[in-house]
């Protein structure tokens, strides 16, 4: 008998807890309270935050790093530093955050939504170049599930077209596309430390990049319009306008810096256990799952997801297979967000944001789609075992639900 009517569910061990912690970070939170430098760097930045600015970015392939407030403050900041304002128009996916398109909305320019791909789930190339008018200032690429879009046309297509490509890697720490680190692909990368991320400190964000002139133009947006000492770009500019103060506390660049040191190591786990459980759900009818570009060598899932067909489980709803998941002791859910060109329509975001008709792709994944978080994928195989085992169990009692 199925968990859900009451019958015994597959797991009830524990799975891995996020967010990992040990003596290390309380060490580094020590030592941070002890020496009295808790905020945000003013004209520099603060010990923590710059070691960990230098670090991160190296990490990611960039000579510059600058730590904010958020991941959603690193993409606003990203845009305002290439010089997105009133008209402008920046092509996102549908399927991402909304943070992604609300970054746009923020300043002032036009939201361009495009469907995605739906082999991958993430943008789809030829609706990018369908998308793009004399208006077209940038188009930020989005690495979702544990995916990415075709990086190499990106870039090929914003040389072609002189539009900046902002790599939104809220998702995506750790990844490598042929060799290259995400977040060094395009002009400028974003990354979040929020909560449920591959690496957090509860809250925060990085912008990434090898040119210094944005750079100079973020680390002066995020901090009341405040002109370090070396800069070279931002002389004789004045930022009298800009009131934001978008820093992070040393307390979340100490704790960043020990994460960092796991993420290598957190990177092959997750990505070993996901490879391990789609070669097993490949056995599954009715279970089919994303491709996986093979430039993109490293990569771990956030969130995991495969695609549900309901005919192949008694015409069982993706809303009930959820449920019936959950009962046996696996965590999941459907697509994290709605996509784009519904969520934010339904916020009264109003004209500036320009959209098609039907997002078939993105619209299709709401009904097909099962989402597992990226910490379970920290355990060992016998856990993704689990999974499966849930999964057939369901499929063999489907006529039970």
């Amino acid at each position: 008998m199925l968990a859900v009517k009451g019958g015994k569910p597959t797991r009830t061990k524990p799975w891995p807890a996020w967010p990992v912690y040990d003596e290390r970070e309380l060490k580094a939170l020590e030592e941070t309270l002890k020496n009295r430098f808790w905020g945000g760097g003013v004209e520099e930045s603060g010990p923590k935050e710059k070691e960990f600015e230098e670090k991160f970015s190296k990490f990611h392939g960039c000579e510059y790093g600058v730590c904010v407030s958020s991941g959603t403050e690193a993409l606003h900041l990203a845009l305002l530093s290439i010089g997105v304002g009133p008209g402008d128009e920046v092509i996102v996916p549908a399927l991402t955050f909304w943070a992604t398109g609300s970054a746009v909305l923020m300043t002032g320019g036009n939201l361009i939504i495009v469907d995605v791909d739906p082999e991958t789930y993430c943008m789809s190339i030829e609706e990018v170049e369908n998308s793009i008018t004399s208006r077209t200032k940038a188009i930020i690429s989005v690495y979702n599930y544990g995916n990415a879009p075709d990086m190499d046309k990106l870039l090929e297509i914003a040389e072609k077209h002189g539009l900046a490509l902002i790599e939104d890697c809220a998702r995506a720490h750790g990844f490598v596309w042929r060799n290259k680190p995400a977040g060094s692909i395009g002009d400028i990368g974003c990354f979040s430390f929020q909560q449920g991320k591959l690496m957090t400190a509860g809250e925060g964000g990085i912008i990434i990049t090898n040119n210094r002139l944005y750079a100079e133009r973020c680390r002066a947006l995020r901090t009341c319009g405040r002109i370090r000492g070396d800069d070279v770009y931002n002389v004789g500019i004045d930022y009298w306008w800009n009131w934001w103060n978008f820093r992070m506390t040393q307390f979340q660049a100490a704790i960043l810096l020990v994460q960092l040191e796991r993420l290598e190591e957190q990177t092959k786990t997750r990505q070993a256990n996901s490879e391990y459980l789609s070669r097993r759900l490949k056995e599954i009818e009715g279970i089919a799952l994303l491709k996986i570009d093979e430039r993109l060598t490293r990569h771990q899932p956030w969130p995991y997801l495969f695609k549900y067909d309901s005919k192949c489980f008694g015409n069982v709803s993706v809303k009930r297979f959820v449920e019936a998941l959950k009962a046996e002791g696996v965590p999941c859910g459907g697509i994290d967000h709605p996509p784009l060109n519904m969520t934010l329509t339904a916020h009264g975001s109003g004209s500036r944001i320009i959209r098609k008709a039907k997002y078939p792709v993105a619209e299709t994944a709401i009904q097909e789609a099962v989402t597992l978080p990226q910490s379970i994928f920290l355990g060992i195989r016998e856990d993704m075992d689990d999974i499966v085992e849930a999964i057939v169990k369901i499929k063999t009692h489907s006529g039970e639900l």
